[in-house]
């Protein structure tokens, strides 16, 4: 008995090491987690998806107008027009279906969805579920969305506005100070006022070179980047990280704390973060931006370029100074907003 106690007891003593000793002796974990930051989702999915059901149902009401019922999820009456302009104060209780332009007055409100194969005009302190527009969006002062909107050209949107949980267009979203948002989409997303801090290395036709070979080990020894230096290499930082004004990185950023870039550092891969991220006026980061913390982007800087879509995702939230330049995704899941 005492020698099947004390084999036991020999077993549970040498039982917690053994992941360990497996590990050491088969090293299936030596290579680090994989992020493919290249990947996106369908940044437009909601005014795609909206479009396509909508056009399916009124199929057998081709060239009438009117109020007509239609199956969506479910039931719904939809109104049909030509061209719209809507009066201060209204309240729209259908969903509104126009064929040309839509322009509202102020405080209109619409409690279910709009679609618009023309331009559209918001009037100031308008109140709508979900919009979609074939041509560009204008959104007045004091605008607020509760779910979405979406145009396949330009959307600008002035100061005071609440973007809903998604604002997405093919082509320019420009939005203006004290906007509140989640899920932007744009080519770019720009904040307003747009700043001129000198031609950027993200205008078309150019590309940014930097001289030096670099090295295949990452830099893991290092908490601070000297200012005006040339880095040709990856940065993994076992706590955080600062770089220097005017620095230049050829290489990814990968942080276990905050990562705080001063003025003018120009970064040419991705950058992951588990804490903050403060990205300082007039840089330039050509990859993705994803942390678990909160993104702080100051004026002027710009992220990506005009050949590829770059995403900005934080878990915290994300703010976003003015004259900042965005080609592709930005979302959290806590606020945005623009200051």
């Amino acid at each position: 008995m005492t020698i099947i106690l004390f084999s036991l007891l020999i077993f549970l003593l040498i039982l917690p090491f053994v992941p360990g000793v497996r590990e050491l002796w088969r090293k299936e974990d030596a290579a680090p987690l994989y992020i493919n930051m290249e990947s996106h989702r369908e940044p437009r999915y909601f005014g795609l998806a909206f479009r396509k059901m909508l056009k399916r149902s009124l199929a057998g009401y081709a060239g009438a107008r009117g109020v007509f019922s239609i199956s969506l999820s479910k039931q719904e009456q939809i109104e049909v027009v030509d061209t719209a302009a809507i009066g201060d104060n209204s309240n729209i209780k259908n969903i509104y279906y126009v064929e040309k332009t839509l322009q509202t007055g102020s405080k209109v409100v619409f409690e279910k969805e709009i679609y618009a194969c023309g331009d559209v005009i918001i009037g100031e302190n308008n109140r709508l579920r979900a919009l979609a527009c074939d041509g560009d969006i204008r959104i007045l002062q004091g605008t607020k969305f509760t779910r979405w909107l979406d145009a396949e050209g330009n959307i600008r949107v002035d100061e005071q506005c609440s973007l809903g949980v998604s604002a997405a267009c093919g082509q320019e979203l420009s939005i203006s100070r004290q906007c509140l948002f989640k899920r932007l989409y744009g080519f770019p997303v720009v904040t307003l006022p747009c700043l001129d801090a000198g031609k950027p290395v993200t205008e078309k036709g150019e590309s940014f070179q930097t001289d030096g070979v670099r090295q295949d080990e990452p830099e893991r020894n290092l908490s601070i980047v000297p200012a005006h230096s040339r880095q040709h290499c990856d940065f993994i930082a076992a706590h955080s990280l600062i770089i220097g004004e005017y620095a230049i990185i050829d290489g990814h950023i990968k942080t276990h704390g905050d990562l705080t870039a001063a003025p003018e550092v120009t970064i040419l891969g991705n950058i992951f973060a588990e804490g903050n991220i403060r990205i300082g006026p007039h840089c330039k980061v050509l990859g993705t931006i994803f942390t678990q913390g909160h993104i702080l982007l100051e004026k002027g800087v710009t992220i990506g370029t005009y050949y590829t879509v770059k995403s900005v995702i934080s878990k915290k939230g994300i703010t976003l100074h003015s004259g900042v330049k965005i080609f592709g995704f930005v979302s959290t899941d806590g606020e945005g907003r623009v200051v």
